[in-house]
């Protein structure tokens, strides 16, 4: 073989293994499969599954039932990670109330596997009770963040912050979120022709704290994409909290590729009736809310 003939084969040998080195890379770097299946999923406060319903359709992933969470009826409180305390009327001071979240099984995952998952925020409150809801990888062993997967909150300071909504963490939307830039919050207040429509807000579907509120409505499904930094063993968390009353009630909807619903149960007496206890003391202090500016 002539020296010319070398030269030009040590170049395409060591491409062959250039491209081996870069095929395995690429196999280990995969999306991750969180466990979708909600029976193995630990609840606090009202969780579920739903199908498609009123403005909260199926999501694009094509999924019979989507999951959710629903401050509506939630007696749990402290479930949120966050803690957040802000000025009210009067000099009050305002922090989260009851709430619900919902915990994945444990998955494992290796450095730039990547997890996506779809949410949709609902709410029919704002201003200075602002709700919101919110979405994080945790490492299973410690139970610290690892990243933010979403965040809203409901506001009438401007329709597009409500995600990543005022929560002061590390989330920046436009390297989470898929086509972010082309998010439009769905405003239903009382005065556009059909108020929110998602039963899985109890008592207050089809209200709104004001009848011009911009803060009442649903984002619409949006798809979440995060790249790990490093391997491990993690959980999805995601939760919805209600901010500085227990009133006009928000949720969060979420979808997982082949996710499939729980076995639903039917409530024992006892329950159905601390909850019918709960729904009246909650429209009683309503009548006081009403009248906030």
């Amino acid at each position: 073989m002539s020296t010319t003939s070398r030269i030009l084969t040590l170049p395409l040998w060591l491409t062959s293994v250039l491209l081996g080195v870069f095929h395995l890379q690429d196999a280990r770097a995969a999306a991750v499969t969180v466990p979708a299946n909600l029976d193995a999923w630990t609840c606090v406060g009202v969780c579920g599954a739903s199908g498609a319903d009123g403005d909260i359709t199926a999501s694009p992933l094509g999924n019979a039932q989507y999951g959710y969470v629903s401050t509506s009826g939630s007696l749990a409180t402290g479930v949120s990670p966050l803690d957040i305390v802000e000025s009210g009327g009067g000099g009050a001071k305002f922090s989260q109330t009851n709430g619900s979240s919902y915990l994945s099984p444990v998955f494992s995952a290796q450095a730039g596997d990547t997890v996506s998952a779809r949410f949709n925020y609902v709410s029919t409150d704002g201003k200075g009770f602002d709700d919101y809801a919110y979405a994080r990888l945790i490492d299973a062993n410690t139970g610290g963040l690892v990243a933010w997967m979403f965040t809203a909150r409901s506001t009438n300071s401007n329709k597009q912050s409500v995600v990543p909504g005022d929560l002061r963490v590390d989330f920046d939307p436009d390297a989470v979120i898929v086509d972010y830039q082309d998010f439009s919050f769905n405003t239903r207040n009382l005065k556009t022709p059909s108020p929110v429509n998602w039963r899985l807000l109890g008592d207050s579907n089809g209200t709104c704290w004001r009848d011009t509120a911009e803060g009442c409505g649903f984002t619409g499904w949006l798809e979440s994409r995060v790249a790990l930094a490093g391997g491990g063993s993690f959980r999805l968390e995601v939760g919805v909290v209600n901010f500085g009353d227990q009133l006009y009630d928000s949720g969060l909807a979420f979808d997982l590729p082949q996710l499939t619903a729980p076995v639903a149960s039917v409530p024992e007496p006892g329950t159905l009736g601390m909850l019918a206890i709960a729904l009246l003391v909650m429209g009683l202090v309503k009548r006081r809310r009403d009248g906030r500016a």
